[in-house]
């Protein structure tokens, strides 16, 4: 067993299943909230975790608000950022309203096959340029 899995037993984290999924690997899935969006300059679809327990902030009314800044991975060339907002309910259960600028949110069921199409894309640029 190496020293990583040695800590994450002695924290008590759980281990994480394959690949994404909206599984942690650490805590209580009902504490994470995952968002997926897509870049509007380059369409690389990203996603990111916000843990409901930590990230929000109370707003006046008695909601929360979330404020997240995801950037691609660079590897083609585009560093745009999408800025995310996201306001949840008071029980930090639904997402009431959200605002996105520098692309758009999709579903989770969108982000793989985006990600796919994404990836053969680049590719076949990368092929075209080569050649």
């Amino acid at each position: 067993m190496g020293f990583l899995q040695s800590l994450k037993q002695i924290l008590g984290g759980k281990s994480s299943g394959a690949g994404g999924g909206g599984r942690s690997g650490f805590g209580d899935d009902a504490h994470v909230y995952w968002v997926h969006a897509q870049c509007r300059r380059c369409g690389e679809p990203l996603r990111t975790r916000i843990d409901l327990r930590n990230e929000p902030s109370e707003e006046d009314d008695g909601g929360f608000v979330v404020h997240k800044a995801l950037t691609g991975s660079g590897k083609y060339y585009c560093f745009q950022t999408v800025d995310v907002t996201l306001h949840f309910d008071r029980q930090k259960k639904t997402v009431v309203s959200s605002d996105v600028a520098g692309g758009q949110l999709i579903t989770a069921e969108e982000y793989p096959a985006l990600l796919t199409q994404w990836h053969e894309e680049q590719a076949r640029r990368a092929a075209e340029q080569a050649g």
